[in-house]
Protein backbone atom coordinates (compact mmCIF):
# COMPACT_ATOMS: atom_id res chain seq x y z
CA UNK A 1 0.00 0.00 0.00
CA UNK A 2 2.65 2.94 1.24
CA UNK A 3 2.91 5.17 4.15
CA UNK A 4 -0.83 6.21 5.43
CA UNK A 5 -1.26 9.47 7.25
CA UNK A 6 -3.89 10.97 9.06
CA UNK A 7 -4.11 15.14 8.43
CA UNK A 8 -6.22 16.79 10.98
CA UNK A 9 -6.80 20.47 11.21
CA UNK A 10 -10.15 22.84 12.12
CA UNK A 11 -11.09 24.34 8.67
CA UNK A 12 -10.46 21.81 5.42
CA UNK A 13 -13.33 23.18 3.05
CA UNK A 14 -11.74 26.84 3.08
CA UNK A 15 -7.97 25.74 1.42
CA UNK A 16 -9.92 24.14 -1.63
CA UNK A 17 -7.37 21.53 -1.83
CA UNK A 18 -9.30 19.44 -3.97
CA UNK A 19 -8.66 22.23 -6.91
CA UNK A 20 -4.86 22.50 -6.00
CA UNK A 21 -4.83 18.62 -6.91
CA UNK A 22 -7.23 18.50 -9.89
CA UNK A 23 -5.28 21.54 -11.61
CA UNK A 24 -1.71 19.76 -10.70
CA UNK A 25 -0.35 18.22 -13.93
CA UNK A 26 0.08 14.64 -11.68
CA UNK A 27 -3.69 14.55 -11.60
CA UNK A 28 -4.66 11.16 -13.24
CA UNK A 29 -8.39 10.60 -11.57
CA UNK A 30 -10.98 10.82 -8.75
CA UNK A 31 -12.47 7.73 -7.88
CA UNK A 32 -15.39 7.77 -4.91
CA UNK A 33 -13.89 10.80 -3.23
CA UNK A 34 -10.41 9.93 -3.57
CA UNK A 35 -7.70 11.98 -6.24
CA UNK A 36 -5.22 9.98 -7.13
CA UNK A 37 -2.02 11.80 -8.21
CA UNK A 38 1.13 10.47 -10.48
CA UNK A 39 2.31 9.18 -13.37
CA UNK A 40 -0.46 6.89 -14.76
CA UNK A 41 -2.41 3.72 -12.81
CA UNK A 42 0.03 2.04 -12.32
CA UNK A 43 2.77 4.55 -11.09
CA UNK A 44 0.87 6.60 -8.44
CA UNK A 45 2.66 9.13 -6.24
CA UNK A 46 -0.22 10.21 -3.56
CA UNK A 47 -3.86 9.35 -3.01
CA UNK A 48 -5.84 11.89 -1.04
CA UNK A 49 -9.73 11.71 0.47
CA UNK A 50 -11.16 13.86 2.76
CA UNK A 51 -12.57 11.65 5.47
CA UNK A 52 -15.46 13.33 8.10
CA UNK A 53 -12.40 14.44 10.74
CA UNK A 54 -9.84 14.62 8.57
CA UNK A 55 -7.57 14.41 5.41
CA UNK A 56 -6.50 10.67 4.25
CA UNK A 57 -3.14 10.48 2.51
CA UNK A 58 -1.90 7.29 0.88
CA UNK A 59 2.04 8.55 -0.14
CA UNK A 60 2.77 5.16 -2.51
CA UNK A 61 5.84 5.42 -3.43
CA UNK A 62 8.84 7.48 -1.31
CA UNK A 63 10.36 9.48 -4.21
CA UNK A 64 11.01 13.43 -5.06
CA UNK A 65 7.67 13.95 -7.08
CA UNK A 66 5.37 12.54 -4.36
CA UNK A 67 7.23 14.17 -1.14
CA UNK A 68 6.87 17.75 -3.14
CA UNK A 69 3.20 17.19 -3.74
CA UNK A 70 2.68 16.10 -0.15
CA UNK A 71 4.60 19.70 1.47
CA UNK A 72 1.63 21.61 -0.93
CA UNK A 73 -1.35 19.78 0.35
CA UNK A 74 -0.17 20.34 3.32
CA UNK A 75 1.17 24.00 2.97
CA UNK A 76 -1.98 24.68 1.46
CA UNK A 77 -3.87 23.53 4.27
CA UNK A 78 -1.50 25.84 6.72
CA UNK A 79 -2.11 28.81 4.50
CA UNK A 80 -5.80 29.42 6.28
CA UNK A 81 -5.09 27.06 9.45
CA UNK A 82 -3.33 28.11 12.48
CA UNK A 83 -1.43 24.62 12.88
CA UNK A 84 -1.92 20.73 11.25
CA UNK A 85 -1.54 17.37 13.17
CA UNK A 86 -0.05 14.78 10.86
CA UNK A 87 -0.03 11.21 12.56
CA UNK A 88 0.51 7.98 10.52
CA UNK A 89 -1.68 5.44 10.36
Amino acid sequence: MGLEYKIETYDRARTEWQKLLQHRQEFLYEEEGTYHLGLSREHLFISVKEEAEYIYLCQHVACTESDALMGLLIRRLLSLNDHLVISEL
